[in-house]
């Protein structure tokens, strides 16, 4: 029972939390649970707007340990600390955690300091289907009910169908955990999955936001030349005006791969057309963003990134697929998909810049694994 004012709604077992009074009798019912050793792990979940919205926000936390389910209310409550604070004393579990503690971290500028993850635990067992819902079929027999997951989370009242989905995200993670652990020490694996979570909560800890100056070199936009990238940017700024005035996300206005064929069609033939359905003001003001470029000096217009990587020789690139032939064999030896013991991508930063920051993207247990493989071919660290 929550030491608050807090009561589950009628049929529910979970408690909506959306007063201090209530955030705080969560906290100390916790607080008094993990001080006793009742509950060492905190299992927790996210849900956002980002798909109805131009700023996205953190709109839910869900929350789950030793039979209590809570779901909180960021958007009420502007302090979550007393609560986070007391969580951090737990081993604080999400499935699939990037996207959930960069979120956090922005807004409540909290990342837990012991963090794991049972999607990572999933990999590392061996399972290739790890979406939360195939998991949680497989191994505890219920099929979860997706059709909230693209709703708009920043409702208020959130409907009690969204409300059921949330808790199911976090209810069970605990069984999740048990299991995984268990086949985890039976491969000996656990080292491998302790490190693999640690670099993940760095990793978020050390990423940027980023530059909004730069923020409009999308993928793709790399083998662009400079008019192309000068539209690009153009029709960036013009989208994300026209999204933020009609408060939804950029992608709703023009998707990126519109933007990058409008940027190849201006290199081909010095102008970009809107799709012909616009009418009026769109249509208006993306014109004259194109005019704008049109107009400008080439010589303000941005040029491509400078690559400082060596040029890849003949010699790189069978080097490059002779480790990623042997990291496939080790993969599928210890019956990992091949990803999990570094990408194409780091293995051609290992061949090509071997001096460099490649060499610490490699974990401790992905070296051990490729300590062989890596020799024959002359890399060791």
């Amino acid at each position: 029972m929550i030491s608050s004012s807090a009561e589950p709604t009628i049929g529910r077992d979970y408690y909506w939390i959306d007063t201090e009074e209530q955030l705080r009798g969560l906290a100390a019912d916790l607080n008094a649970l993990i001080t006793r050793g009742e509950v060492t792990r905190v299992y927790l979940d996210t849900e956002a707007d980002s798909l109805h919205h131009f700023q996205e926000k953190l709109c839910l936390i869900q929350l789950a340990a030793n039979g209590i389910y809570a779901l909180i209310d960021p958007l009420v409550l502007s302090d979550l600390s007393p609560l986070l604070e007391v969580v951090d004393n737990a081993e604080v579990w999400f499935h699939s955690a990037d996207y959930d503690l960069t979120l956090l971290k922005r807004t409540c500028n909290w990342t837990p300091s012991r963090l794991k993850d049972t999607q990572v635990a999933a990999r590392l067992t061996g399972h290739r289907t790890f979406g939360l819902a195939a998991l949680v079929e497989q191994h505890c027999g219920v099929t979860l009910c997706k059709s909230s997951q693209k709703e708009d989370w920043s409702l208020r009242p959130l409907p009690a169908k969204m409300q059921a989905y949330a808790v199911d995200d976090v209810r069970y993670l605990g069984r999740l955990v048990d299991i995984f652990m268990s086949d985890l020490v039976t491969k000996n694996r656990v080292d491998w999955f302790e490190q693999s979570c640690e670099s993940l909560r760095r990793e978020v800890l050390s990423r940027q936001e980023k530059d909004r100056d730069e923020a409009w070199r999308i993928s793709g936009s790399g083998r662009l030349r400079p008019a192309g990238l000068a539209i690009l940017r153009e029709v960036w700024n013009w989208r994300d005006g026209i999204a933020r005035e009609k408060d939804v996300p950029p992608f709703r206005v023009l998707n990126n791969q519109q933007m990058l064929a409008m940027a190849t069609e201006f290199e081909s033939s010095g102008t970009a057309h809107h799709p012909p359905r616009w009418r009026g003001r769109w249509k208006e003001t993306f014109e004259a963003a194109v005019s704008r470029v049109k107009n400008s000096d080439p010589a303000n217009w941005p040029e491509r990134p400078k690559k400082h990587a060596r040029r890849m020789t003949d010699q790189d690139r069978a080097k490059i697929d002779r480790l990623c032939q042997a990291r496939d064999r080790k993969a599928e030896g210890l019956g990992l998909e091949t990803s999990l013991l570094g990408s194409r991508g780091l293995m051609e930063d290992l061949v090509l810049n071997p001096d460099g920051e490649a060499r610490n993207k490699l974990m401790v247990w992905q070296r051990e694994v490729l300590q062989d493989v890596l020799a024959v071919e002359e890399l060791t660290f």
